[in-house]
């Protein structure tokens, strides 16, 4: 790798660098706008006369599209480095998000296609580009702020979309994105960075690493994986399904388990963020922690009968949410060869975006035979069996230590 360290980068061990903020700053930016669309473009749809189906089709073809292309945009940015991918993918966001204005369904389907190709540049390159200007002993609490930037956008972006959409024509809210993309460019073009290039060998390096990557053939790269899809079918199913759940038992805490998770789930990214081991070791106590307390949420859910059993199961999920995405993230930071970590990072995350989509739409049809008691309790045994997967093949795969 041909990279030049800049000494202002590791002057501090503190992942709040000019550098880290910009790209912190880019995140929430790019991620304002992609939430805002999350409940735009269902509304649009549906004035426009779409079907259900046609909204779950037009609003499935982003993450579908990003998750397939995840492992080949990492090993594009390890081949050619993130400069200009990056900035084409900026580009191309600004287009994209201006071509929204044409108020077809069969530009939206396109759209969210393309949206999904963005993404899945922008999202692996953010994430090299914070691990590089990031000091090793600040890198997992770096990787909980960036995890923390993309999801305070969740907090805000579809409030004030359904705020605003009483208020002015949804033309003009698709209008008012468009000058959030143009400033996540111009922030993008101006965090200057050494250009990532992982075509050569640098002289120190571990010999093995001129072979191939081995991808998910790798256990070190594998077992985070494996453990991270099965952890999100279980979120995604229970953020997708619980207001329906607790609708049809007449519970009315949605909304506030909604609230009390992402106020614990912001509070523990951010004063939270220093427990994230930094060790390069598999941290196995603290994921088995983790699942146990998003099985316990579920089976909380499951069971509630009032709000103060919802409260618990918000913050049990909250915590767990909040602290397992950024520590294993981290960890396959540290174990993916660096020449190959655009290619390793963005399996990992493939690997957690396949467990939110085809995870919960397989849930989901648990739900759709039986009930939603089963559902969950389907949710609850791949908490058990995520908490077997780690307990009986952590030694075995070589990650325990």
């Amino acid at each position: 790798m041909n990279i030049t360290q800049q000494p202002a980068m590791v002057a501090k061990d503190t992942p709040f660098g000019s550098k880290a903020i910009q790209i912190y700053l880019i995140s929430i930016l790019f991620y304002t706008t992609s939430h805002a669309l999350l409940i735009l473009l269902p509304l649009n749809s549906h004035a426009l006369g779409a079907s259900p189906a046609q909204i779950g089709m037009i609003m499935g073809a982003y993450m579908f599209t990003s998750m397939f292309l995840r492992p080949v945009a990492g090993k594009i940015v390890d081949r050619l480095g993130y400069r200009r991918i990056f900035t084409g993918a900026l580009i191309l966001n600004v287009v994209v998000i201006s071509m929204y204005l044409i108020h077809e369904l069969w530009v939206f389907a396109i759209l969210r296609m393309a949206q999904g190709v963005i993404l899945s540049f922008v999202s692996m390159v953010l994430h090299l580009m914070i691990i590089e200007v990031l000091p090793e002993k600040a890198r997992g609490q770096g990787l909980s702020l960036f995890s923390l930037s993309s999801m305070l956008p969740y907090t805000y972006g579809p409030f004030f979309v359904v705020y605003f959409t009483d208020i002015v024509p949804m033309s003009y809210i698709f209008l008012a994105l468009i000058p959030l993309s143009v400033m996540t460019l111009l922030i993008g073009l101006n965090v200057k960075l050494p250009e990532i290039r992982r075509d050569a060998q640098p002289p120190n390096a571990n010999p093995h690493d001129t072979e191939s990557y081995r991808g998910w053939a790798d256990p070190k790269l594998l077992f985070p994986s494996v453990t991270m899809l099965l952890a999100s079918a279980i979120i995604g199913t229970v953020a997708a399904f619980l207001p329906l759940y607790l609708a049809n038992r007449e519970l009315p805490y949605a909304g506030l388990y909604f609230f009390a998770e992402t106020v614990v789930l912001i509070t523990l990214r951010f004063f939270g963020r220093k427990m994230i081991p930094t060790n390069g070791r598999f941290p196995f106590r603290m994921v088995i922690v983790l699942i146990c307390l998003i099985t316990t949420a579920v089976g909380l859910v499951r069971m509630a009968e009032s709000m103060p059993v919802i409260l618990i199961a918000a913050v049990c999920n909250g915590i767990a949410l909040s602290m397992l995405y950024p520590t294993l993230l981290t960890y396959v930071s540290f174990v993916v060869p660096e020449r190959f970590r655009g290619r390793g990072i963005g399996l990992f995350i493939a690997a957690a975006d396949f467990g939110t989509s085809v995870g919960t739409w397989a849930l989901s049809l648990v739900a759709n035979a039986y009930s939603y008691e089963a559902m969950f309790s389907g949710c609850m045994a791949i908490g058990a069996v995520t908490l077997l997967y780690i307990l009986l093949l952590a030694n075995k795969q070589g990650v325990r230590t």
